[in-house]
């Protein structure tokens, strides 16, 4: 028995929101409140990453004549931020609890993390979302090869806020943003 398309999409997400509630529940429900200079600064390279990769990606991508579906935009913006953000800092946390059994030095814990969530990344997107979103990549587009440098920073950014600032809830955003901006161009539906 094959599944639909949206009911893979639901059941990642269910087991991503059951991975998030059972073992970040306290990083859920908390939020640092510091806000010093190095966190602020961390937010506005964040954004300004978030609107470089709206700029590639809109500039990279086709909906392929599709037309847009305003509640698959909503559920898809929102639940896959979430869901997503949930699975991204699972890896990043296995990696540095690995690294941990080694060492304690901060840097080596925060790369083997980010090297855990890349990998989880590239997995997630290059065997599950490339297979289950319509075709919606323009190959000749010239800012295409701007596309993974550009997820190499989205990536950092969050990395450093999970590990700096244990912050689940701005990357929550952030990844809604970048969630949104797919949406918007590629133009599927989880509901018909």
């Amino acid at each position: 028995m094959e599944l639909s398309v949206p009911v893979m999409i639901y059941a990642y997400w269910a087991f991503a929101f059951l991975v998030g509630f059972i073992f970040f529940k306290k990083d859920i429900l908390s939020f640092n409140r510091e806000f010093d200079t190095r966190r602020i600064a961390l937010l506005v390279a964040s954004l300004i990453i978030v609107a470089l990769n709206a700029w590639v990606y809109s500039h990279s991508t086709t909906d392929g004549g599709r037309k847009l579906d305003m509640l698959t935009v909503l559920v898809f913006t929102f639940a896959n931020g979430i869901a997503e953000t949930f699975m991204f800092y699972a890896v990043f946390q296995i990696g540095i609890a690995l690294a941990g059994r080694f060492t304690q030095n901060s840097w080596a814990l925060f790369i083997t993390g980010i090297i855990f969530f890349m990998v989880y990344s590239g997995l997630i997107h290059g065997l599950f979302w490339i297979n289950i979103l319509p075709t919606h990549v323009v190959q000749t587009s010239p800012y295409k090869p701007f596309f993974m440098p550009v997820q190499m920073l989205i990536a950092c950014s969050w990395a450093l806020n999970f590990f700096w600032y244990r912050d689940i809830r701005i990357v929550v955003i952030l990844h809604s943003m970048i969630d949104l901006t797919m949406a918007l161009n590629v133009k599927f539906s989880l509901f018909q």
